[in-house]
């Protein structure tokens, strides 16, 4: 699979976009069960900065590029707006309410990934692609409305506030009874961990996400399925996000500051047809192939 600096090209040159793009993706994570205490961590924790910055793994190029290449039919099927739903193979799971927006969906499912990922952590063997493209780009997400919600169709301010509610809880919680948590095995940790959730936290986002982290990690047909859906859930919702936000002025931020995936994947939308007609235009003009 080609690298995605080597996919949006125009006329045997790269477009602007890519000359500033890193290969890197930030993350961030809601559910901290050990206390940091390094203390540059700690600092970043406290300033609200991202927890790390990893670079794009190949499954991840590969997940969002194939569902660049199927957005239209994804785009039909959802109505133009992000996934809403939760399937595995194809049966509904869970579903969530468009009146709360993407970021609320984001985060919902980003505590369900998290669960599950706890979960995994006691198998030996090396994650799947379905894994690493679930938890690097949930991560992502999180990462997105924590930190860059001007680049998300939601209102930013909006944003901030459920991560600042959410995060708030979910400190809370895990503060008063992480210590259990932490010193279970994986096995048991992911249970302790819902019902934490379940039992103790106030925000609806920490309760859905543990209530769908549950029904994930207990699914029949075993954890690679949850996690094959996950993929492509949050694949989906990453390029969807993408197509759907037309903040011009914060996509060119984003780039002078080396780059984000989602405004890369704006821009390889615009150049494919698949964003409104002005935010095409624009995301041209920023330097995005035409």
């Amino acid at each position: 699979v080609r690298s995605l600096r080597s996919i949006v090209r125009h006329r045997g040159g790269r477009c602007k976009i890519m000359k500033h793009w890193e290969d890197k993706m930030n993350q961030c994570s809601i559910l901290v069960l050990h206390a940091r205490r390094n203390p540059v961590a700690l600092l970043r924790h406290l300033l609200h900065l991202p927890d790390q910055k990893k670079k794009v793994p190949r499954p991840v190029k590969t997940a969002v590029i194939d569902t660049v290449r199927r957005y239209e039919r994804i785009k039909r099927r959802s109505n133009g707006t992000t996934p809403l739903q939760l399937q595995v193979n194809d049966d509904l799971l869970w579903s969530f309410e468009e009146a709360k927006g993407t970021s609320d969906a984001m985060l919902v499912c980003h505590i369900a990934t998290s669960i599950l990922e706890v979960r995994s952590r006691g198998h030996k063997q090396p994650l799947s692609d379905h894994e690493i493209v679930a938890t690097h780009l949930s991560q992502y997400c999180a990462y997105l409305v924590a930190n860059s919600p001007e680049l998300l169709p939601d209102d930013a301010v909006w944003c901030r506030s459920i991560y600042e509610a959410v995060k708030k809880d979910a400190t809370r919680v895990l503060r008063d009874g992480g210590d259990q948590v932490s010193t279970a095995t994986p096995e048991e940790e992911h249970q302790q961990l819902f019902k934490l959730l379940s039992g103790q936290s106030k925000h609806h986002v920490l309760k859905d996400g543990g209530e769908l982290g549950r029904r994930l990690a207990e699914l029949p047909e075993g954890e690679e399925v949850a996690w094959k859906a996950l993929a492509e859930f949050w694949s989906e919702t990453v390029v969807s996000v993408a197509a759907a936000c037309d903040n011009i002025d914060e996509h060119a931020e984003a780039v002078a500051r080396g780059g984000e995936l989602v405004t890369l994947l704006w821009a390889l939308l615009a150049h494919v047809g698949s964003v409104h007609v002005d935010t095409a235009d624009a995301a041209a003009t920023h330097g995005a192939p035409d």
